[in-house]
């Protein structure tokens, strides 16, 4: 882990957060540096806590406590996605902003309707496969999608990258005990 991460992180849980409940997702990733940079990228704040074999993000806004490991995983592991749900049009944009000059590649959806909802959002991957949605809500739909229903699926396709998509479809075909962890980790 870059040694400016480690020299500027409190790894204190700020003072407060046990009083508020919050979503917590703990993520296994191959290069716990780079998934930093991403969530960092992401969120737009740092790590709470950064040591070298772990790493814990304690957000306002989404609430979310978000843990990551250094460990194997298949990618996108048993998850489908995560999401971010956010306020406003002006709050996807930045946070799309920011991704992009981290040097990541959001995929944009305007005005979709699916997943029962009327909603803008776009798509990303972190550096371990991990599709993100990070969407604005306008409206619940009453059907799960209109229109054409591959291209709805493009965006998060396209995320994913052509590789990515394959490695994900195929990876439905393998057993949990077909995933071993890295003993190198």
């Amino acid at each position: 882990m870059s040694s400016i991460i480690e020299q500027t992180v409190a790894n204190r849980t700020p003072d407060g957060a046990t009083t508020v409940v919050k979503f917590h997702a703990s993520l296994n990733v191959s290069n716990l540096s780079r998934a930093v940079a991403f969530y960092q990228a992401l969120f737009g704040v740092g790590p709470a806590k950064a040591y070298a074999d772990y790493a814990k993000f304690e957000i306002d806004e989404p609430p979310l406590i978000l843990s990551l490991k250094p460990q194997r995983c298949g990618v996108g592991g048993p998850l489908n996605h995560l999401g971010v749900r956010v306020k406003t049009l002006a709050d996807l944009q930045t946070i799309q902003m920011r991704l992009e000059k981290g040097g990541f590649s959001p995929k944009r959806q305007d005005d979709v309707k699916c997943c029962y909802a009327y909603q803008t959002k776009f798509w990303v991957t972190d550096p371990d496969g991990t599709l993100w949605e990070i969407y604005v809500l306008f409206d619940d739909h009453p059907t799960w999608g209109e229109g054409n229903k591959l291209a709805l699926m493009m965006p998060p396709i396209r995320a994913m990258g052509f590789m990515g998509s394959i490695r994900r479809w195929l990876s439905r075909f393998r057993t949990t005990s077909d995933r071993k962890p890295d003993s190198n980790s």
